[in-house]
């Protein structure tokens, strides 16, 4: 695949030779002088890389004419080698691309094209029109916010005075996305300037991330933040470095912005993590809406932006049986796995398995047993150790009809509890060892957790 040409119409800037191929950007360039001279809009220049060459031809045939003045002005111009310019409308700039060490393939003109549209998204949506291989580029937004209630993104629009008596328009606009791309990662803050995309997807240091008090680590579970920041002013007053890829951090325009930008890019990115437990539920479904407007006048991190409050997390199952127990915990240690098995139970059921069922049957009745060990164990004023060694435990849990016996003895369980667990350890003992297979329905595992969770309680005190 090859990659002869791109064209624009109306011209648009001069870098757009840089930002064509981003890939060579960075690369030594140099312009060829073959004698060529002219007006602004009727020139030829010869951009040279080391994977290819790039020419920028005129506008018009004015150049001819350009060429017999200056010849006649400067004779000496008269042993030049001259080339005649194709003839191509007003107002566009065409790139040719041609001497290539390495061809494109078709995913890197599909790249280029991508970059195009996402770098002049602004000019293409206003009769601008750029073709690469003759087929027009599409414009490309990263503005695809959703709208949960109470959660609408927020916008602060204002004026950073970058030097004395210079200003800048600053707009931020930051929210959830529904566009969320695991792959590509396509979160972060985006900077524009003066309608071009700088850098995209930025998760740095200075824009808040990696920081645990502002947005925190760069994590799927905060990837619906997005944050597009907007400036607008003379290009001398603009963030950006040389190549205009990338924003200078130390620019007196970014750091004006830096307090706006951090607690935008922490709220969401908190907001994001709060939501994650239902994306689909909580963020994905809401789809229009309006952006919200912030008041962004003297921010700073000790006065902060007035922002929707979060909502509360809901916490796992297993964190909520946790701290309902962390005093039963903290005095018997080994009660930690009983209660992280009763938790595994919500997990389980979120699943879609066609035996989930049968899985959370056997690990309710695993459960059961390993209390009775338990039990049996550590209660050394019930069981003392000299009677209770390892091989008695042992010889003991061949039957668990005789491990329920020593445990009523000591303790009172409620005779219906045991019979219901009865029942289920026989449905069990059918899926392990029998040639037919029982499949226990939801209302099994219903009753059967509610039974070990009555039993749990009578044991160890333990609270569901």
């Amino acid at each position: 695949m090859a990659l002869e040409s791109v064209v624009v119409r109306p011209a648009l800037l001069p870098e757009l030779l840089e930002l064509t191929i981003p890939k060579i950007k960075n690369l030594p360039r140099r312009h060829k002088d073959d004698g060529s001279t002219g007006t602004d809009g009727t020139r030829q220049v010869a951009v040279c890389a080391a994977l290819l060459e790039l020419k920028l031809l005129p506008f018009s045939r004015k150049f001819q004419n350009d060429v017999i003045s200056a010849t006649r002005a400067r004779p000496g111009l008269l042993g030049k080698r001259f080339q005649e310019i194709p003839d191509i409308p007003p107002r566009t700039t065409q790139v040719e691309i041609s001497h290539l060490r390495k061809p494109f393939t078709q995913a890197d003109v599909d790249e280029i094209s991508i970059h195009l549209g996402e770098t002049y998204d602004w000019f293409l949506r206003r009769s601008c029109v750029i073709k690469v291989n003759g087929r027009a580029v599409d414009a490309r937004s990263f503005e695809t916010w959703a709208f949960p209630p109470n959660c609408e993104p927020q916008s602060a629009t204002f004026d950073a005075e970058v030097t004395q008596g210079q200003r800048i328009a600053v707009a931020i606009t930051a929210g959830l996305i529904r566009d969320r791309n695991p792959e590509k990662e396509n979160y972060g803050v985006y900077f524009y300037c003066n309608h071009r995309l700088i850098t995209k997807e930025l998760k740095v240091h200075e824009v808040g991330y990696f920081v645990t008090s502002e947005a925190g680590v760069p994590h799927p579970d905060a990837s619906l933040c997005r944050v597009i920041v907007q400036l607008q002013g003379a290009a001398r007053l603009m963030p950006w470095n040389s190549n205009k890829s990338a924003i200078n951090f130390g620019h007196p325009a970014f750091q004006y912005v830096r307090p706006t930008l951090i607690q935008l890019t922490s709220h969401f990115s908190s907001l994001s993590r709060r939501l994650k437990d239902d994306w689909d539920g909580k963020v994905f479904r809401f789809k229009s809406g309006k952006v919200a407007a912030t008041e962004p006048e003297h921010v700073t991190i000790k006065n902060p932006l007035v922002l929707p409050p979060l909502p509360r997390v809901n916490k796992p199952q297993v964190e909520k049986l946790k701290s309902r127990n962390k005093a039963q915990i903290h005095a018997q240690p080994w009660t930690l796995g009983l209660v992280e098995a009763m938790a595994a139970l919500e997990v389980i059921a979120r699943q879609r398995l066609e035996t989930k069922n049968r899985i959370a049957l056997i690990l309710l009745d695993s459960n059961f047993e390993i209390a009775l060990k338990e039990f049996i164990v550590h209660r050394e004023d019930l069981f003392p150790p000299s009677q209770f060694g390892r091989a008695a435990i042992q010889t003991l849990f061949e039957r668990r009809s005789d491990v329920i016996a020593a445990v009523t003895k000591k303790v009172i369980i409620p005779k219906p509890l045991l019979t219901k667990a009865q029942h289920f350890y026989n449905i069990r003992n059918k899926l392990v060892h029998e040639r037919a297979t029982v499949e226990p329905t939801e209302t099994d595992v219903a009753t059967y957790r509610s039974t070990i969770e009555k039993i749990l309680k009578i044991l160890f005190k333990l609270r569901f």
